[in-house]
């Protein structure tokens, strides 16, 4: 939910624009001044234009989605944008088809009379001449003007579609069933809408210009035809040959594209699984198992990578060569049939060709890439698009009947299994509790409820409120959290804290409710996560409350009080669904079903199996007065880490501010190979342009050779001396074509595996660094922040920024051989060049500072909506049972409208600085071509022909150019983001070895722990002896302390005081050492994709026999089959219990000697809970075991209890000898507990 009040932004200038500004993007001046006057922010962006509103553009599209979907069996994207834009994008075609025809039919041939009018044998006059020059010019002029406002207009329409979509594709995963979320996967929506949706943009510019450039190819070649005759048959037969060849390099390059898509896939759920279990993975000390796992999966991805590199260049770089080719085989055929080369006939044709420079190496090519890019897209946005949509369960509203819930003859599944079959049963008004052991079908009993998934005999009558299992969070304020979309109510809110018992929580918050909600409540307890996920259900006033098994995680004084006060009274005259294995709650229920043997059977509770655990009650007023005591008096340990988040923008980065530094460009060259590397690079770079400079001025002195040779005698010695440089400057054109296409392959090759070499180097030293940081690291930072370094930031370093560097390497000596041979006309042009260089270097100091920021902001607006689509996405059961779909749906588009309007500032502001360019390189053609109205003697037509020629390929080279100078230092922000996480804190891992032996000593002497920017210390004069082999329980309350002793003793964190393993102190023992010895068992089961094998031993160092061993000494066969059964979706397909089993196994099979448990028994049924009890007592005899428990039967026979509150130890013994001091701590526990030794 939005936190904070929403700001009032300013109206987009271009809203209130006049004719002549909105024509010249005037109206983007102000925003460029103060770009340019201090850094762009959220603050400075406009109100988005009301055409582009995600509400708008998405409800159109929905509407048509909507009708498509009733008329037809399959609903297409094609149709979609054929039906919403179709016509408008096919008008604009005609018109830029038009203004092309114009181009090409009058241009060449304006140029080409202009140029004759300085040969030798002209028929022109000065009058003629001066005509044919305000056409050039005035025509460069229009075009320039006409071509920045078509570009424009595609650009606009590009951001609708794409908005639309977006807003589309997440109404869509709004709708979905669960089998359907499954298929298609968080992850892949997340890809839709963050990667896929670009493919609109990219298809708008080029869809157009592909048919375009077809038609103007044909056109250029009959004027051409018509020019010099059949010479131009083998010239045009070449461009011909190459449009498939384009074709097949295009689809080559789309098939590389996928793969290397496919690849990054794979490396990103590695890096995902590493980064959200990356403290179970140092505790088990196998940071180099998923370092490597990572690294070899980018090994396969940068393989991939570099046949894409190789591809793509040579499909574009074919494209610009082409053209030069067929000039040189146009002229060369045109000669070779005894025909004279003049300059107007050479530079026509240069012209024409020149006409067909950007459909050849831009349109066409690129058209063809993005095209195939686009059909990939829609192929999986049509996926999505198609899925099953859920089916509402049919609900009646009567007032006059009370809510229940019917089922009859019900089968449920799960995906494509069967979990429960003929489920009949009906929960009335009162306490309905559902018990059952782990994986038994309860969630989806709960799930079939909520959603109805389309299955037959299901009633519902009353609204409905659910709290899942694993709690879900979203970033937020912990009271946006609760209200989730509801009208406040102060009354019933600040009930439905006390009754949670929240209320003692926020009292130790600095900023109580209104505190900053984690990535999943990552800065909270579990205790307090679930407590707020269980008042968000509660504050919704709903007929029917839907809690799945959510009180499990919390100690017994919290279970017994939020049940008491929470399920038994707040939700009195409630239907109430409690999935709960707790026998404690079972006769104050009014229902008890069991699940078992896949059906679901009511039971009276003298029909229950008999446990060992939880078979006690407790009396429910001490209990409630224990239960505040106790919370009033502890603070939270994470609730120390919650005032280091700054209180602004949930997702917001700390951004570096002002140019990117000198020193990460030289970085990024020493990751390549270093400067020697670079320099061959360089001088391949060099190498080609001579040869292609050279190529152009040979063509000018032929060109020349030719006029002196008509208008010289035959039977002469001069003309013998004109006919052999004639002959000489054909050679050296020919060879100087031959050496460049030598020298543009090779820099091709040696360029892209330069590149790849710096991709691989930084996203190695990145993983490696991150991977073995201090968990100091972890804690400050949001998850998907890191995870952006890992995908959209080395998605730059891979596949934007090498192409970005070598086109910018290619401006520049394009640039300077432009400049270079109009000087080699008259050297008197460097005058107007040093002047257009000042101008020009103005005019880009000016943009800068304003690109680079709207840029940074680009990304900044980004984070919000793919963050909003997956917090939704991972809480779609709650939202749905909430019913705040329409809620959610507008705050994503209010993301969307943030990040339009910055897209769209972004476009207006860098349009005015490539109109604004272009004004000036037709303003320096100008001045060209007036110095040789006015000084028209004395000058050859091919040095006139290959100055103008240089001069007019200036504006398009240019605007590229400095367009993607201005890219570079963008994309060079994403490698010094990078650079920055390959320079963080690490573990120091050096030390002594630790004695391999049967049992170990554990001491803590005077240990005090403050986490950094804490208000005070976590853990406070902690003192206590383990001895070898003793089994210690420690019991506390939520957040007293007990998670940071652990973590400690892994040395996750620096702390005072010394803790002495065996006689050694472990700040001198190394960490793989320390962390080899010692095994845990977390509250939270983690597992990771793959098999149950791969889960118990991802490194391999055991063998599926001692792996059977361990499974069937713990007396676990049963809950595990094979160990080839697959895990996937971090395991979905398994229930939390069946997870945890997984992990004991784990615990087992390492046969460490020092055993941490956290809470491990929390999530299992009872059943379940005593094999793990017995596992603890019989499966680590001779072990030394640290407990940590909610419940107190667990530990009453251990050897000792260690008592924690406020990070301090108040009490320590044997369990006998701490229940003999009735006022004790622990001794009112037991008594309350209603447990006796």
């Amino acid at each position: 939910m939005n936190h904070g009040e929403e700001r009032k932004k300013k109206i987009n200038p271009k809203q209130r624009a006049n004719v002549l500004s909105t024509i010249t993007f005037f109206f983007s001046f102000d925003f460029l001044r103060k770009g340019f006057k201090q850094d762009i922010t959220e603050n400075d962006v406009y109100e988005v234009l009301p055409q582009f509103k995600a509400s708008k553009v998405g409800d159109t599209l929905e509407k048509e989605f909507l009708t498509q979907r009733s008329q037809k069996d399959r609903v297409s994207s094609y149709r979609l944008l054929w039906s919403c834009y179709g016509r408008y994008y096919f008008l604009l075609g005609l018109v830029q088809l038009t203004m092309k025809m114009i181009m090409i039919t009058i241009l060449p041939k304006a140029q080409g009379k202009f140029i004759s009018y300085f040969s030798p044998k002209t028929t022109l006059s000065k009058s003629d001449a001066v005509y044919y020059a305000v056409v050039v010019i005035g025509l460069n002029f229009a075009i320039c003007t006409y071509n920045h406002n078509y570009r424009f207009l595609m650009t606009e329409l590009g951001i609708k579609i794409k908005t639309a979509f977006c807003s589309l594709i997440y109404r869509k995963s709004l709708k979905l069933t669960t089998s359907s979320l499954s298929r298609n996967g968080i992850g892949k929506i997340v890809t839709l809408i963050s990667k896929d949706v670009n493919s609109f943009e990219n298809m708008v510019i080029f869809l157009n210009d592909m048919w375009i450039s077809l038609i103007v190819l044909v056109v250029a070649s009959c004027i051409m035809y018509s020019k010099i005759g059949v010479s131009a048959l083998i010239g045009l037969l070449l461009l011909v040959l190459v449009v498939p060849l384009q074709v097949y390099l295009g689809k080559l390059t789309s098939d590389f594209r996928i793969k290397a898509a496919k690849a990054t896939d794979e490396r990103l759920q590695y890096c995902q699984e590493t980064l959200s279990a990356i403290k179970l993975i140092k505790m088990y000390k196998w940071e180099d198992f998923f370092c490597q796992k990572i690294l070899q999966a980018r090994k396969e991805e940068m393989k991939k990578i570099k046949l894409f590199y190789f591809a793509r260049s040579i499909f574009t770089e074919l494209g610009t060569f082409i053209i030069t080719l067929t000039w040189y085989i146009l002229i060369t055929t045109y000669t070779g049939l005894g025909n004279q080369l003049t300059a107007e006939i050479a530079f026509f044709l240069r012209e024409c060709l020149r006409a067909l420079r950007s459909p050849m190496t831009i349109s066409i090519p690129l058209g063809i890439l993005r095209s195939s890019e686009l059909v990939a897209s829609i192929r999986r946005i049509d996926t999505l698009l198609t899925d099953k949509e859920l089916t509402k369960t049919v609900q009646r509203e009567n007032k006059h009947v009370k809510p229940f819930i019917q089922m009859t003859n019900l089968a449920i599944k799960v995906g494509d299994c069967e979990v429960l079959e003929d489920v009949n049963l009906k929960l009335g008004v009162g306490v309905n509790i559902i018990s059952g052991k782990i994986g038994g079908g309860k969630t989806a009993l709960l799930q079939t409820i909520v959603e109805g998934l389309g299955y037959s005999g299901l009633e519902r009558v009353g609204t409905i409120s659910y709290a899942s299992e694993e709690p879900w969070l979203f970033p937020s304020s912990i009271k946006q959290n609760i209200l989730f979309g509801q009208q406040y109510n102060e009354k019933r809110y600040r009930e439905v804290l006390r009754v949670c018992a929240l209320d003692t929580d926020l009292g130790t918050f600095k900023k109580g409710d209104e505190t900053i909600v984690d990535d999943r409540g990552r800065n909270l307890s579990k205790g307090q996560q679930v407590r707020i996920n269980l008042a968000r259900a509660v504050y919704n006033d709903s007929d029917i409350y839907l809690l799945d098994d959510c009180l499990s995680s919390l100690d017994v004084y919290l279970q017994e009080y939020v049940f008491t006060e929470c399920v038994k009274n707040f939700l009195d005259n409630k239907v109430v669904v409690l999935v709960s294995n707790n026998r404690r709650f079972f006769n104050r229920s009014d229902n008890v079903f069991v699940v078992v043997d896949g059906s679901v059977k009511s039971v009276t509770v003298a029909e229950l199996p008999e446990t060992t655990i939880d078979d006690l009650m407790t009396d429910d007023n001490n209990v409630k007065t224990d239960t505040l005591e106790s919370e009033k008096a502890e603070i939270s340990e994470t609730t120390r880490l919650l005032d280091q988040k700054p209180y602004q923008n949930i997702y917001h980065e700390k951004a570096k501010q002002g140019k990117v530094e000198l020193g990460v460009y030289k970085k990024y060259l020493n990751f390549a190979g270093g400067l020697f590397i670079m320099s061959w690079v360089l001088l391949l770079y060099i190498a080609t342009q001579t040869g292609l400079g050279y190529s152009e001025k040979s063509v000018s002195r032929w060109v020349n050779s030719q006029q002196n040779l008509a208008t010289s005698p035959t039977n002469t010695t001069e003309y013998q001396q004109l006919l052999d440089n004639d002959r000489k400057q054909l050679n050296l054109y020919t060879l100087a074509i031959v050496l460049s296409a030598i020298f543009l392959t090779t820099r091709i090759f040696a360029y892209y595996s330069f590149a790849a070499k710096a991709a691989s180097a930084l996203h190695k030293c990145m993983t490696i660094s991150v991977i073995n940081a201090t968990m100091k690291f972890f804690d400050v930072r949001y998850f998907g922040n890191i995870l952006n370094r890992f995908a959209k930031d080395m998605y730059t370093i891979d596949e934007l920024l090498p192409f970005n560097v070598d086109e910018c390497l290619k401006f520049v000596f394009n640039f300077i051989s432009a400049v270079v041979l109009i000087v080699s006309v008259n050297v008197y042009f460097l005058i107007p060049i040093v002047i257009f260089f000042v101008v020009l270097f103005f005019m880009r100091f000016f943009y800068i500072p304003t690109g680079r920021s709207i840029k940074r902001l680009d990304s900044a607006t980004r984070s919000p909506v793919v963050g909003h689509l997956n917090a939704t996405l991972e809480g779609l059961s709650t939202i749905r049972a909430s019913g705040t779909e329409s809620i959610l749906k507008k705050e994503f588009d209010r993301h969307q409208d943030l990040h339009t309007s910055t897209i769209y500032m972004e476009q207006s502001a860098s349009r005015f600085f490539a109109y604004a360019l272009d004004l000036l390189c037709n303003f320096f053609i100008a001045v060209i071509i007036i110095r040789f109205l006015v000084y028209d003697k004395d000058t050859q037509a091919g040095s006139v022909g290959l100055a103008i020629s240089q001069a007019l390929s200036l504006p398009g080279r240019l605007q590229w150019g400095i367009r993607q100078w201005a890219d570079l230092e963008s994309h060079m922000t994403s490698v010094e983001r990078v650079l920055e996480y390959t320079n963080i804190e690490k573990e120091n891992r050096n030390g002594r070895l630790l004695e391999n032996v049967s049992s170990f000593k554990i001491s803590y002497k005077n240990v005090h722990l403050e986490y950094e920017k804490s208000k005070g210390h976590v853990l406070k004069s902690i003192n206590f002896v383990i001895k070898p082999g003793e089994k210690v329980g420690i019991v506390g309350g939520t957040g007293a302390g007990k998670s940071s002793l652990i973590s400690i003793l892994f040395k996750l964190y620096q702390y005072e005081g010394s803790i002495i393993v065996n006689d050694i102190d472990i700040k001198l023992i190394s960490l793989d050492s320390l962390r080899s010895n010692i095994v845990v068992i977390s509250q939270d089961p983690v597992v990771f994709n793959g098999t149950i094998r791969s889960n118990i031993d991802p490194t391999g160092c055991y063998t599926d026999d001692e792996i059977w061993a361990a499974i069937d000494n713990a007396n676990l066969k049963h809950l595990i089959p094979v160990l080839d059964c697959q895990i996937v979706d971090k395991g979905s397909n398994f229930s939390c219990g069946q997870k945890q089993v997984i992990c004991l196994v784990r615990a087992l099979v390492s046969k460490s000697r020092i055993v941490v448990l956290d809470e491990a028994t929390a999530n299992v049924d009872p059943e379940t809970d005593i094999i793990i009890s017995k596992i603890i007592k019989e499966g680590f005899v001779g072990c030394t075991v640290l407990l940590v428990a909610h419940k107190l039967t667990t530990i009453l026979d251990f050897d000792k209890v260690m008592v924690i509150d406020k990070g301090e130890i108040v009490e320590f013994d044997a369990p006998d000898v701490l229940v003999q001091n009735e006022n004790g701590v622990f001794c009112k526990m037991v008594a309350k507990a209603g447990l006796s030794r």
